[in-house]
């Protein structure tokens, strides 16, 4: 059991670094890509060769080559799961696909709060950018000083306002998201985030810290604007349009410095619908 799922925690980071060579493509659309490839085969290296090969072959066809079960369905095509193939799949006792689009299948984290989701983005209609945050989702100042507290404060804010359930799961789960490669990026910027969880509706917390925190690895400039997303399995396909819509607003300095000269929470919302208004219809 811990050998296959120790595979499975493999194949998701492995994918969560093709998911981040594609997040830098959009949010850096110059960047040098030459340490992620090599990250890409250190960590293949030792998956076996037949699963490697069924692996390599799917991300050719799906962005996603191991997705969670979503309910009873396989969450890549949407087909209905026999109850065998759940409970295997949620005892990790072997490497189950999917017997339809033949993805990779694994048992997601169960950490967004329904309940509020659904009050948020159900009933009444959101526009723009409106449609991924709230209000109660703006964060300043970020009090942290350190990469881990900003995304503790994240978290903890996150959970209080009720859009997850644990925070403290949450947290973990981003931690081990930054430890597979960070989310740093050009001109302050960061998009810490945590993918593949059950439930509800995209959500996202932007925090701002005028000092700066170390964010990325060694020389990467402070990171002062945190958009911190939580990306559940059925929203999973509007991910990286959020992150190219926000890399695109926000590679502007007039845009950045809207953000930064914010005095209060209120302000940053505002700030936040105005910078994105062309962007997000």
């Amino acid at each position: 059991m811990t050998t296959t799922h120790s595979l499975i925690n493999q194949l998701i980071q492995l994918q969560e670094l093709v998911v981040a060579n594609m997040q830098k493509k959009v949010s850096q659309p110059n960047a040098r890509l030459e340490e992620l490839h090599k990250s890409i085969l250190s960590l293949s290296a030792d998956v076996p060769q037949q699963i490697k090969s069924h692996f390599n072959r799917l991300l050719q066809k799906h962005p996603e080559a191991i997705v969670p079960v979503s309910g009873e369905l396989c969450s890549g095509c949407g087909m209905a799961l026999t109850k065998s193939l759940i409970q295997s799949v949620a005892k990790s006792e072997s490497l189950n696909r999917c017997p339809n689009c033949a993805r990779f299948l694994y048992f997601p984290d169960q950490l967004v709060e329904r309940e509020r989701v659904s009050r948020s983005y159900g009933e009444v209609k959101k526009k723009g950018i409106a449609r991924y945050t709230a209000p109660e989702l703006m964060m300043l100042p970020l009090k942290g000083t350190t990469g881990e507290e900003v995304l503790a404060e994240m978290c903890t804010r996150m959970q209080r306002e009720g859009f997850v359930v644990d925070g403290e799961h949450l947290l973990d789960l981003a931690l081990q998201r930054e430890g597979i490669i960070s989310t740093a990026v050009d001109n302050g910027l960061a998009f810490p985030h945590v993918r593949g969880v059950e439930g509800g509706g995209l959500s996202m917390a932007v925090g701002i810290s005028k000092k700066g925190v170390k964010f990325g690895g060694p020389g990467r400039t402070l990171s002062r604007i945190f958009f911190f997303v939580v990306i559940p399995t059925a929203t999973s396909a509007f991910y990286l349009k959020l992150i190219a819509g926000l890399s695109k607003t926000f590679r502007e300095k007039e845009c950045r410095e809207m953000l930064l000269d914010c005095t209060s929470e209120e302000e940053l919302w505002k700030a936040v619908i105005k910078s994105t208004r062309k962007t997000f219809q």
